[in-house]
């Protein structure tokens, strides 16, 4: 992990120092998150000494210049986070391409003072801005020659340095694992599949959505996996010729295991192998005139582009507006515009050329009619995700005997995989044990249809291990697990507890007569430690001695061997809608609140609730909270409201101290704060486990399935089993013994060591608390960071 020297001394944001002028502008179309980077590059600029300007309407506003270039304050980006949309606006510029308009441009921001810009907007408007970066030295040259710029002017500003941040629902530049605004659409399209497949299995019926996606299947593709459609159609994936047929025969494949609805999935884009464009009006005369019976289209339009952002569209913005402030001081003179994104939880600064090639890459792989190309250059996870789909869609032939089986799942991707047949089908175990989170139902179904399709037979074990001692256990169906995806709630039920030496000899038995060939466990790390128990038990109880595999989910998120559990993600975004009402609550009058929110002994949900809700303060179980923490924070906090602060938030973590507790800190501040403001506090408690999974979640969950049953089937073909833990760490999936448990958890705390979240704690204050005095804090950096897909 590289490092970036430090910046400037931090100071007080209303103290702005003599240090660059940093321009800011949003461009192209509008996405969730953008406010969120504004927020952080102002923030951020002045906290570091700088002095920010905001470019309005996009590049209209550096070519009009006068009131479209404003100096912003730290109050003026306050209270955006929730917003969606731009405050800074964004329009069309067709005068930027030409070159009178990056003459305009060249001129109004050296007038200004201002020689770094971030821009954040799509592929066109970083272009453009790279092109301005190029010619600025020729454009200063010329405005000099013809009078209009003073040459003490153009010698004091003679380069230009670019930032881009990509700002785009369809998650289509190459270079960063998601563009801002992608999390927030796919919330959107799978809050439209969940309301639509309640209405279609009622009347038994076909919805045909259509979702954005011009050029990209991305919000497609992923919106059909954690959607649970029967069928999606991507740019990268088109149909033969003669799809009609295809399509309707993988429907009545999923009919004749049971299912009573039918959700299709278009994109925008999607065309068939010849390039004609397949819209969400043909596919549902297909299916009419086929099936006979009427198929429902929707189209959710540029509702996916609005509404609030989701959690991952606030903090992860927040992080790169901070690296993009940074990014600009350090590069030197004539560095090309490099593009500022995430990889696997890092921070990544790629030259925006290289982005271009890459992206350009998959359009020449879709117009080469190289589709297998064009899924991979989208990235691990989008070709993954093309593959799993296919196990997920289509019911395996001893299902449905009698009907045709189709090639393959109705993507364009590969043929579903038809397992080994030629033995006794291995019985497979399923069950949750330790706390609720969200997801794990979306676990089951996948494990029960990835099985399935290998051909296993998997078995449900209700109540956790103690149900499997009691004989709680039966076959799970097809079509019984269609709509688990995105219920919340264990419909298998769940149990914190961990089995003794003691109880052994009845698990060993319950196995033995159940005739359990592989045993896999979705829960925290009560689910470990129940691993690590089975695994010593394997040596004295011969049907103990089967591949024993967890699943991390856990909304505490503190477990090792994965960057992120399932379940995480949807506690976050819970936390950050209550915190929103709270923030509501509190515009009438000047208050101060204190939230508790879950997560054990690790501060990742706090953290991170920290950072996208805006908060001012968080305390963790991982940094000891002292007396004088709090009496500093109160310091500030008075002194906050004293300039007209509303409201100020602080986070606490349920364990982030014995002594000091949520009402107790609540209680200090609100004598200190006398009669300039009152403190309210609130627990948000099992709130934080309840609601339906993200899409994140479900998506994490689906791939982590596939990982659990590869690691099963592995084991059984060497003949080697043990228990572990699977994950993805640094996007990476991962398999690791739990013998190796003690060495990577603090088991006295409950929490995996040196997290990969750790080192953003200071950001927090950067963006958040002007009076806090921090150090530049460097963030996790790779040279070349979800997750959604």
């Amino acid at each position: 992990m590289s490092s970036v020297e430090p910046l400037l001394t931090p100071q007080p944001a209303d103290e702005a120092g003599p240090g660059p002028r940093i321009g800011i502008l949003t461009s192209g179309g509008d996405s969730p998150g953008m406010n969120a980077a504004v927020r952080a590059v102002v923030r951020s600029t002045l906290r570091l000494g700088g002095r920010p300007f905001g470019i309005l309407e996009g590049w209209r506003g550096a070519l009009a210049g006068g009131d479209g270039i404003r100096e912003l304050g730290w109050d003026d980006v306050g209270n955006l986070l929730h917003r969606g949309g731009t405050v800074l606006g964004s329009a069309r510029c067709p005068e930027f391409r030409e070159r009178s308009g990056l003459r305009a441009a060249a001129l109004h921001l050296t007038r200004h003072g201002i020689d770094r810009l971030v821009v954040i907007g799509g592929d066109g408007s970083l272009r453009g801005a790279e092109e301005l970066r190029q010619e600025w030295p020729s454009l200063q040259a010329e405005l000099v020659e013809a009078g209009e710029l003073a040459p003490d002017e153009a010698d004091a500003h003679p380069r230009l340095r670019v930032a881009g941040l990509v700002g785009s629902i369809d998650n289509d530049m190459a270079g960063t694992d998601m563009t801002i605004g992608a999390d927030t659409a796919l919330h959107r399209i799978i809050e439209a599949l969940d309301a639509l497949s309640s209405t279609a299995a009622s009347h038994q019926r076909t919805f045909v959505v259509e979702v954005m996606g011009r050029h990209c299947g991305y919000l497609a593709l992923m919106a059909a996996v954690a959607g649970g459609s029967d069928a999606v159609l991507l740019p990268e994936g088109p149909p033969a010729d003669g799809w009609q047929s295809e399509l309707v025969a993988s429907i009545e494949r999923t009919r004749a295991t049971g299912q009573r609805d039918s959700l299709v999935v278009v994109a925008e884009g999607a065309t068939d192998q010849a390039g004609r464009p397949i819209t969400s009006a043909d596919v549902a005369e297909a299916l009419g005139e086929r099936m006979g019976e009427r198929a429902r289209v929707t189209i959710l339009g540029h509702v996916q582009r609005g509404g609030r952002p989701s959690a991952y569209d606030r903090w992860m913005p927040t992080l790169l507006g901070y690296a993009a402030v940074r990014q600009l001081v350090h590069a030197p003179a004539g560095t090309p515009s490099q593009i500022v994104g995430v990889r696997h939880n890092e921070v990544a600064v790629i030259p925006l050329s290289d982005a271009v090639r890459d992206t350009n890459a998959v359009k020449t792989a879709l117009e080469t009619c190289d589709f297998d190309a064009a899924r991979a250059a989208r990235g691990s996870s989008f070709a993954t995700l093309s593959r799993l789909y296919a196990q997920l869609s289509q019911p395996p032939v001893d299902l449905v005997d009698g009907l045709p089986h189709t090639s393959r799942a109705f993507t364009g991707g590969a043929a579903a995989s038809a397992g080994d047949r030629s033995g006794p089908r291995p019985r497979i175990g399923v069950l949750h044990v330790g706390g609720l989170a969200p997801g794990m139902n979306s676990a089951v179904r996948a494990l029960v249809r990835f099985g399935l399709t290998d051909g296993s037979d998997v078995l449900g074990i209700e109540d956790s291990l103690d149900g499997l001692v009691r004989g709680r256990v039966r076959e799970l169906g097809w079509a019984e697990v269609d709509d688990w995806v995105g219920r919340g709630g264990a419909f298998l039920g769940t149990r914190r507890h961990v089995p003794t030496a003691a109880e052994l000899p009845a698990l060993a038995e319950a196995v033995a007569r159940h005739q359990l060939d592989a045993l896999v466990l979705v829960g925290g790390l009560d689910a470990y430690r129940a691993a690590a128990v089975l695994a010593g038990g394997a040596a004295e109880h011969e049907a103990l001695r089967v591949p024993v595999v967890c699943l991390p989910a856990t909304i505490d998120n503190n477990l090792p061997g994965a960057d992120l559990s399932v379940g995480a993600d949807s506690a976050l975004n819970t936390i950050v809608e209550s915190l929103d009402r709270i923030r509501t609550s509190a515009s009438a009058t000047q208050r101060c609140f204190v939230a508790e929110t879950k997560g054990g002994g690790c501060g990742y949900l706090t953290m991170m609730a920290g950072l996208a809700s805006g908060s001012e303060r968080v305390y963790l179980p991982e940094d000891r909270l002292r007396i004088a923490d709090v009496a500093a924070d109160a310091e500030r906090m008075s002194r906050s409201f004293a300039e007209g602060r509303r409201l100020y938030l602080v986070l606490r973590n349920e364990m982030a101290s014995a002594h000091y507790t949520t009402d107790l800190v609540a209680r200090i501040f609100e004598e200190e704060g006398g009669d300039l403001f009152d403190v309210r506090s609130t627990v948000l408690g099992h709130v934080q486990d309840g609601g339906d999974p993200t899409p994140f979640d479900r998506l994490l969950a689906t791939r982590l399935a596939r990982l659990a049953l590869d690691e099963v089937a592995r084991q059984r073909t060497e003949g080697a089993p043990g228990a572990c833990y699977v994950g993805e760490v640094a996007g990476r999936a991962t398999v690791t013994p739990v013998d190796r448990l003690d060495d990577q958890v603090d088991l006295v705390v409950g929490r995996a060591l040196d997290p990969w979240w750790a080192g953003l704690r200071p950001v927090i204050a950067v963006v958040s608390d002007r009076h806090r005095s921090v150090p530049p804090v460097d963030l996790p950096r790779t040279a070349s960071w979800g997750t959604a897909g």
